[in-house]
């Protein structure tokens, strides 16, 4: 029998079948919902009470994610109800409608880069991004809702449902019990002027919580509790993730025999299998440093050799994002213009900056990478759909290097307002409940306006950015955004941002290229455990920094995946003779552990 397992942090099935087994996410716990925790044990702790003492300071109501601009919703203005209004007072076109007419399928190009960029970026998102919604929510969705006119009562009374409504004549929900989706709103906290807030389960730090997790006891949970290591499962030689309980908030298809829902530090670990992979790999790299530390130091203990080896990894985590991955995305002009490069000058840690992360990058502008997402991978000679490779464990269990390859030889879509029908009509999708599937485009569009993003015009002005006079002057769909908009101050944030022309050599446009380069500034410079950082206690090295500068990804491929000879200097680009040829893995520079670390 196949079983789904479902968190509520993620999305919520808007149909129920007797053929399934369901598992559903209990709700977020105190712990991780008002405490950020940055690390686990002795040091992190440290590190953690001084971050909250200097973060009680520069922001009182830190409590929430903070609103660069003030949010823009509808009723009173206070958030019980969601932005729901164009300028004129009128209705704000549908979602849905938004995604189909502007987010369609028709024009895909090409990039010089490979699926590798939009998987770390995944992987990333989850160290840093988690917004809980409602578990508990009453019915969303009702044949009233789509044959009528009536508006759910939730949605003007600061309820949790907030459903999307889809148009009669739908390209795919053409029925009426599918023309509801089901959504819920963020879980709320006020701020000290009552207006609706949200906030981040998620430690606001790239310091590898998607590995060991936000708190002291799902740490514990993820430990072996010898030398250091982390919990595996051992098949036919192989470490993969260990396998998760029935009772927690995993989430997975579960279809043959051997296969089972994995247990990682975070609770989306098996929301594809490209993820699932990396984080697989990750608690691979975690355990070969353990090894190699232990090797060279006889008398550690578990607690010593796991707290080093874990800090090594965030090290590497760290490095990579800003040495390799921060260049593909922002361009280089623009990552040099934030000093966001791994090396190119001395660390300086700032102490009056605020690292967590803004409401408008984690709701809309770090949601670019869903229009880079391919229609397929191949994976085993098998051209498979990626609406296939969602919550099935399977694909790493049983092909993970096949996984990581078609992520490397997978070419990246642009970042366009194109978007693939697997994600706007298929996402999440079961062969078994057709027509069940989610929009993602729909869903960042409602997203935004539940947590009263203001527009997209509003945010350019609010950067010194030219306003858009027109819909003739949008980039991309200036005749389709005249068909659906009254007014180009009415455009939706992450719909205008990912229909940009992409600054020179990056990723996003020019808007979203602000809004991620504060942001990753920040995170950067606002971390005084970051690991460049040489002037507090517990710092590495200056050899030690020396040594995890040669951090790349390629070297943790090669540690981790199981039969790799050569492979591609740079994964996130396309494979070229010249520039980017195939290597010896033994060719890849490594971390000297053995040499700074005796």
């Amino acid at each position: 029998m196949s079983s789904i397992l479902w968190p509520h942090s993620v999305f919520f099935l808007p149909w129920k079948n007797k053929r399934f087994e369901y598992r559903v996410r209990a709700a977020v716990s105190n712990e991780a919902r008002h405490h950020h925790l940055r690390c686990l044990l002795p040091v992190p702790l440290l590190r953690w009470q001084l971050q909250q003492l200097r973060q009680s300071k520069l922001r009182p109501d830190w409590s929430h994610v903070p609103q660069i601009m003030d949010p823009v919703y509808g009723g009173d203005g206070t958030g019980s109800t969601p932005r729901l209004s164009a300028t004129s007072g009128s209705e704000l076109p549908k979602p849905r409608s938004i995604s189909v007419l502007i987010h369609d399928e028709a024009n895909f190009t090409h990039d010089a880069f490979t699926q590798m960029v939009m998987q770390w970026g995944q992987f990333l998102d989850h160290d840093i991004t988690d917004t809980p919604s409602a578990s508990n929510a009453s019915v969303c969705c009702y044949d009233a809702l789509v044959t009528s006119s009536e508006v759910h009562s939730d949605v003007t009374t600061g309820g949790a449902c907030f459903p999307i409504i889809i148009d009669e004549g739908d390209r795919y929900f053409d029925t009426v019990s599918t023309r509801c989706m089901v959504f819920y709103r963020s879980d709320p906290v006020t701020d000290s002027s009552g207006v609706r807030q949200q906030y981040n389960a998620a430690t606001p730090w790239i310091d590898g919580s998607q590995i060991y997790g936000t708190s002291n006891t799902m740490a514990t949970s993820l430990r072996s509790g010898s030398e250091g290591k982390l919990l595996v499962n051992t098949i036919g030689g192989e470490d993969f993730l260990p396998e998760d309980s029935p009772s927690s908030d995993s989430v997975c298809f579960v279809r043959e025999e051997g296969e089972y829902c994995f247990l990682a530090g975070d609770h989306r670990v098996n929301v594809f299998a490209g993820l699932s992979a990396f984080h697989t790999i990750f608690v691979r790299y975690h355990n070969k440093i353990c090894d190699r530390l232990l090797a060279l130091n006889h008398d550690w203990d578990d607690e010593t050799t796991f707290q080093e080896a874990r800090r090594i990894v965030v090290a590497v985590l760290q490095a990579i994002t800003y040495k390799e991955f921060m260049r593909h995305i922002l361009g280089s002009t623009v990552a040099n213009s934030y000093d966001l490069i791994v090396g190119d000058e001395d660390y300086v840690y700032d102490s009056s900056v605020d690292p967590t992360l803004s409401n408008v990058f984690s709701t809309a502008a770090y949601r670019f990478g869903h229009s880079m997402l391919s229609d397929s991978l191949t994976v085993n000679g098998t051209v498979t759909l990626t609406s296939d490779l969602y919550m099935r464990p399977k694909y790493t269990l049983n092909s993970m290097a096949a996984v990581l390859d078609g992520l490397q030889d997978e070419k990246l879509f642009r970042t366009d307002r194109w978007y693939t029908e697997n994600l706007t009509d298929r996402m999440f999708e079961t062969p078994e409940a057709p027509q069940t599937g989610f929009d993602v485009a729909a869903r960042n569009i409602q997203r935004g306006r539940d947590h009263g993003l203001p527009p997209y015009n509003a945010w350019r002005e609010h950067y010194g950015l030219a306003k858009k006079a027109n819909f003739s002057e949008m980039d991309q769909g200036t005749t389709r955004y005249s068909r659906l908009y009254e007014s180009v101050d009415d455009i939706d944030l992450y719909s205008g941002g990912v229909s940009e022309n992409l600054v020179s050599g990056g990723k996003v446009g020019e808007l979203y290229a602000i809004i991620l380069g504060e942001q990753f500034r920040d995170l950067k410079f606002g971390d005084r455990f970051w690991f460049e950082n040489t002037g507090d206690a517990s710092s590495f090295s200056t050899q030690q920094i020396n040594q995890l500068k040669r951090a790349s990804l390629v070297r943790v491929l090669c540690d981790t995946v199981t039969g790799i000879e050569s492979i591609r200097k740079n994964p996130f680009k396309d494979l070229d003779d010249t520039s980017n040829p195939l290597t010896d893995c033994s060719d890849i520079s490594d971390i000297n552990i053995e040499r700074v670390w005796s």
